[in-house]
């Protein structure tokens, strides 16, 4: 039988056995897609010796990753101003850290040949296992699911940068001016390509031809990051934040982006993460468990201790930026078809990276579950609370927004305003829904937020009491008020409604 024929049945088998295994974790509690890399595990080399890799089933599982993390940049986290220093400081150091913790602990186990590129994967965060983790406890649209994730995402953009160039450390030099170039260019032809895909639209009138050039698009981009040394996945990412809009004004596009990825591409590379495995063995279950300890440790502490930089729960940002399991294995299944590592090593640093992925989502989902039913009693407000206690879930458009961006949040929300911001999140007004009504819906694709007339916002420190707040409600009239930090940066939007809404429930 032929290999294209053997790996259909093969593909088919993994596919069905992967989405059963991952219902069935999900209903005892645990991480889904653990239960698609048990399947390659045991259906692999390393468990029952059924399936084996070859370069049809590499090349079709390797394209989960890239389609998952291009879905989340194109619309589970909204970076609507420019990251702050103190996510880059915070990253740096959550990377470096475990890093350096990780060598030492592989110079004193010993058995490992190319231990500083070993270690990128291992004390690396992993963006894509996060956005699912986000949604599962419906933190991914909050501010603070976004800091977290800009912590996480840059965490892993400097480790791959960091791999590419410990593949060829005699290159040192050609390695990093090829990365930088790619990052830069995915960045500049951004709203080209989403240009180009519009124009394309009105040119050709082939069914489906939407779907198909944008697929085309994420496979090109994915080519090229390949090619210059750069990993296809974060390019895809990159590329996702870039076509946000062009996707937002598609809904039905992005339907069969989420069929496309979460049914088929998401599930088959969970599976080769464990179908690369070889026969586990008592050593090399020994050296998994180890090193998942020592990575999940190294990275929990200094995940707490950065958490004073972002101004985030210690516990919330410990565990959050601890979650692994999507490029860092990308990376050991590259490094391993390259011949830089072996078969045993492999199986020994994904172990642990396995390990880590059951564990830190649990300690994580029940440690926010436990938060949400605490948030829901403390709920009932009272009027003697500061307003720093309560529930926040930032809504605001900046000033360079399209005026459309204001008149969906309006309509969507029900609300009578949003809050508009500067560059640095610090509120410059507010688009009522007055002012919306009497512009000419012609020109909301048209105008930008700041091209029209903004209402003067009213503006409290995060100690002010409720009670207080509703006074300032009643005195100015206004259908909002915004909460500042000492920086005067929006950390919070009340409305009226919403408060009192929260007192009766008390």
């Amino acid at each position: 039988m032929s290999i294209e024929v053997t790996s259909l049945l093969f593909i088919g088998i993994l596919l069905f056995i992967a989405k059963a295994l991952e219902e069935g974790f999900r209903r005892i509690g645990l991480v889904p897609f653990v239960g698609s890399i048990v399947t390659g595990i045991v259906m692999g080399e390393g468990g029952l010796g059924i399936v084996h890799v070859n370069s049809i089933i590499s090349f079709i599982t390797s394209l989960g990753i890239v389609f998952l993390l291009f879905l989340a940049g194109a619309e589970e986290f909204e970076i609507k101003t420019k990251i702050e220093k103190k996510f880059f400081l915070s990253a740096i150091l959550q990377l470096s850290f475990p890093f350096l913790i990780i060598v030492l602990s592989l110079y004193a186990l010993g058995g490992f040949d190319n231990i500083l590129l070993i270690s990128v994967p291992l004390a690396m965060s992993s963006a894509g296992p996060l956005t699912r983790l986000l949604i599962d406890v419906g933190m991914s649209k909050r501010l603070q699911g976004n800091y977290l994730f800009y912590q996480v995402i840059i965490d892993e953009i400097i480790a791959v940068v960091m791999f590419a160039i410990l593949q060829d450390i005699s290159h040192i030099v050609i390695s990093t001016v090829e990365v930088i170039a790619i990052v830069v260019a995915i960045i500049l032809i951004g709203r080209y390509i989403s240009m180009g895909l519009e124009r394309l639209e009105s040119v050709f009138k082939v069914r489906e031809i939407e779907f198909a050039t944008l697929i085309s698009t994420i496979l090109v981009i994915g080519f090229l990051a390949d090619t210059y040394r750069f990993n296809s996945a974060i390019a895809a990412l990159f590329l996702g934040f870039l076509l946000r809009d062009y996707l937002s004004d598609r809904p039905e596009l992005k339907e069969k982006l989420h069929a496309f990825t979460y049914g088929f591409f998401e599930p088959l590379f969970f599976v080769s993460i464990g179908l690369y495995f070889v026969k586990i063995t008592a050593d090399i279950l020994v050296v998994g468990l180890l090193l998942s300890a020592i990575t999940m440790s190294s990275k929990v502490i200094v995940g707490g201790i950065t958490s004073r930089l972002v101004n985030l729960n210690s516990t919330f940002n410990a565990l959050g930026t601890a979650v692994k399991g999507g490029v860092d294995t990308s990376l050991l299944i590259t490094a391993l078809s390259a011949g830089y590592i072996n078969g045993k090593e492999y199986s020994q640093t994904v172990l642990a990276i396995t390990f880590s992925t059951i564990v830190i989502p649990i300690l994580f989902k029940r440690i926010n579950v436990r938060g949400g039913k605490k948030t829901e009693e403390n709920r009932k407000v009272k009027l003697s609370q500061s307003v720093s206690d309560l529930a926040k879930e930032l809504v605001y458009v900046t000033c360079e927004s399209p005026l459309k961006d204001a008149v969906l949040i309006l309509t969507e929300k029900r609300v009578r305003g949003v809050v508009v911001v500067d560059q640095n999140l610090r509120p410059m007004g507010y688009m009522s829904m007055n002012t919306v009504i009497a512009i000419d819906p012609n020109d909301y694709d048209r105008l930008k937020i700041c091209d029209v007339y903004l209402d003067e916002i009213e503006t409290v420190n995060q100690e002010v009491k409720v009670s207080n707040v509703l006074k300032k409600f009643r005195e100015t009239e206004k259908p909002l008020i915004a909460v500042v930090d000492k920086e005067g940066k929006l950390t919070n939007v009340l409305y009226e409604r919403e408060i009192m809404r929260l007192l009766i429930s008390g």
